[in-house]
């Protein structure tokens, strides 16, 4: 059933055991043994521990005094099987984005994205679950919907978002800007430090070799995943795409920005440990979606029938 869960306390095979022996010390007297059968299923519910869908979960929750934006680069380039181990940069980055929200835990996150365009995948938000699923989410362009990377196009939306973060003036602006660098069709990478005010921690996080890698992506219309080709010139071979670190360093500069080369998520730890000196944690309850316990309503008769069979016992003696 979707709306009941079950988190047995002991391992049901062996709850099934210990009410097996428990019956097996048979009670003389038809009510009695039925007492004694009520007690034993009472004991085996309980142990299930079942929980019911509610939207009244009390929950403690961290806030940090934190705006944190995220942005992403989306492009086909992020496919490059460069990252480790023949892992994509884009798998990379989904497991870096996951660590700096576990990080900083309780900060209001806004994610945005670019490709042909730039979006705004999430504003902000301390909902973890959402930004994870929004994150997971993202994944390039096809090669032929796909019009090449521009890193300019995020420009002009992440100024709009940290200005929004700085006129809420309750919180600390932290940027992390995830790119491999790579600009194409001869796309100039412009200056970002008229947009860098009020940012006041994070990094440029860069992806990929300067061996570069070569890339697939999944066609839905095929069910299959293709080889992005070079075709510029016949025959096509198979297009690679490097790291570009002189746009990173110039990105960093402008944004004012610790660059971070990335093939360990572990590189991350110095800004986050920096990040999080400087924010105060605070915490509130709130009401939330979830699972609550209902071993509680079992307990209640159970509880009434041992005291009822306490008070037989002291009597017949």
């Amino acid at each position: 059933m979707e709306h009941i869960q079950y988190n047995p306390i002991i391992p049901i095979w062996l709850m099934v055991i210990i009410c097996i022996g428990l019956l097996a010390i048979k009670r003389k007297g038809i009510v009695p043994y039925i007492r004694q059968v009520i007690i034993v299923l009472l004991l085996f519910v309980i142990n299930l521990r079942p929980m019911v869908i509610s939207n009244e979960v009390k929950v403690m929750r961290q806030k940090l005094n934190c705006y944190c934006i995220i942005v992403i680069d989306d492009t086909l380039s992020m496919m490059a099987e460069d990252y480790d181990d023949g892992a994509t940069r884009m798998e990379g980055v989904k497991q870096d984005v996951a660590y700096i929200t576990e990080q900083l835990n309780g900060a209001k996150f806004c994610i945005i994205d670019f490709n042909n365009d730039v979006n705004l995948v999430a504003p902000f938000t301390d909902d973890s679950a959402y930004i994870k699923s929004a994150v997971d989410a993202i994944y390039p362009l096809a090669d032929y919907h796909a019009t090449g990377t521009n890193i300019n196009v995020s420009k002009q939306l992440l100024g709009q978002m940290i200005q929004n973060a700085s006129l809420m003036g309750d919180g600390h602006i932290i940027v992390f800007f995830i790119t491999d660098g790579e600009n194409t069709d001869n796309h100039q990478l412009a200056s970002f430090a008229d947009i860098a005010s009020g940012i006041e921690g994070g990094a440029v996080m860069g992806y990929g070799t300067k061996e570069g890698g070569q890339m697939h992506y999944y066609d839905e219309l095929y069910d299959e995943y293709v080889l992005v080709e070079d075709k510029r010139s016949f025959p096509y071979k198979p297009a690679v795409s490097c790291i570009e670190e002189d746009n990173l360093k110039q990105l960093s500069e402008d944004l004012g920005l610790e660059y971070i080369y990335m093939d360990d998520t572990e590189n991350l730890d110095p800004v986050l440990e920096d990040a999080i000196e400087m924010l105060e944690a605070d915490t509130e309850e709130t009401l939330e979606y979830g699972f609550v316990d209902t071993y509680y309503w079992f307990v209640i008769p159970l509880a009434a029938l041992i005291a009822y069979e306490f008070i037989s016992v002291k009597r017949r003696a």
